[in-house]
């Protein structure tokens, strides 16, 4: 088992120690009646979203659908997104910031190889989509439409996008020295965006034991790329 694998073997119990604290420190910040309420009624909408998304399909899920579902009026839906691909967007919004802060939270990521950091980035997004797995797959085809809200040239997409590149930029300047920055670092970011969807669609079609074939993939492909990248050449 190599050292990104065993990674996920050794992780996995802290983080799920740290998810739960994190939501038990949540709880305890005090916040106004008002806002809690809110922030309930958004939770109920997009958890009956990604459940109708799941089981009867993007498509085939209507706000009028989601709102019986969460046990509000339609009218309240609209009061928090205008339409369901709105939600679908603020469920992906909420994997890149969760991910985000996995791999920025984890003391033992700090000083680890930049290979293990983008390891973590991209397990924790996947780990975060995998109950959702079949309207995962069917998101990813609306977001190949060029007109689709969920496309990958829509404003909110975009934003989505700009936030995910600039982290990862973030962790290349804490793992590799300025003097050795080359054309290819400085590319690196937005080559790992694609790479992240290659990933994704590679996960999705996978039907190995835990997703082990992706877990591999993972593996080997960041342990070449980050090689190369040191290298500064192809």
């Amino acid at each position: 088992m190599s050292a990104l694998t065993n990674y996920v073997m050794t992780t996995k119990k802290k983080a799920t120690l740290k998810r739960t604290t994190r939501r038990a420190a949540a709880a305890k910040r005090p916040q106004g009646r008002r806002a809690q309420n809110k922030a309930a009624i958004r939770k109920r909408i997009v958890t009956a979203a990604l459940s109708l998304f799941q089981t009867k399909g993007f498509d085939a899920t209507t706000t009028k659908a989601i709102a019986r579902k969460a046990g509000i009026a339609e009218g309240t839906v609209f009061n928090y997104f205008r339409t369901k691909e709105d939600i679908a967007l603020h469920f992906f919004e909420q994997e890149v910031d969760q991910a985000i802060a996995a791999v920025r939270d984890n003391p033992r990521l700090r000083k680890a190889p930049i290979e293990e950091r983008l390891f973590a980035l991209v397990h924790s997004q996947l780990e975060f989509l995998a109950p959702y797995e079949k309207f995962i797959g069917a998101a990813f085809i609306h977001a190949l439409k060029p007109a689709s809200p969920l496309g990958i040239f829509s404003h909110r997409a975009q934003e989505l996008r700009h936030r995910y590149v600039g982290f990862v930029q973030e962790l290349l300047d804490e793992s590799m020295p300025k003097h050795r920055h080359s054309p290819l670092t400085f590319l690196a970011p937005e080559v790992f965006w694609i790479y992240y969807l290659g990933a994704l669609l590679y996960w999705l079609h996978d039907s190995s034991p835990g997703k082990q074939n992706t877990l591999a993939f993972l593996d080997r492909s960041l342990s070449i790329g980050v090689s190369v990248l040191k290298q500064g050449k192809l």
